[in-house]
């Protein structure tokens, strides 16, 4: 593995992770300590968007480097969205006798997550198609 591909996750993981703290303290400060999961969705929901964005573009263009697919996909995005906050979100919103608010979270993240994903390689002018193994 060429040594610029960790190094190019590790800076996008740091950028992504002060971003999603950014996200998730406004959307706090905002919103109140009780509704605190809507960052989370927040930062969920913007990266589905980026990474279909970014997968489409990625297959339609070889210049694409690994280095920067790694950067911005694993590191930056991985950082910036977050499947464990989510699931610790839904718990505690059960925990807290909102089951409704739980289940909801639970079907926004998912079920709006993917239209994003869909709707980004859609905006980058879609994934482009696999070519069959030879």
């Amino acid at each position: 593995m060429n040594l610029n591909v960790p190094l190019a996750i590790g800076i996008g993981g740091f950028c992504g992770a002060l971003a999603r703290a950014g996200v998730s303290a406004g959307m706090t400060r905002w919103l109140g300590e009780t509704q605190s999961h809507f960052g989370t969705l927040a930062v969920n929901l913007l990266g589905c968007f980026a990474i279909g964005v970014l997968a489409a573009l990625a297959a339609k263009n070889p210049g694409f480097s690994p280095t920067m697919q790694n950067f911005l996909m694993t590191g930056l995005l991985g950082s910036l969205t977050t499947f464990s906050t989510f699931a610790v979100d839904s718990l505690k919103l059960a925990q807290a006798g909102r089951p409704g608010a739980a289940l909801m979270n639970v079907l926004l993240n998912l079920t709006v997550g993917l239209i994003l994903v869909w709707l980004g390689t859609l905006a980058a002018g879609g994934l482009a198609p696999v070519e069959p193994a030879s």
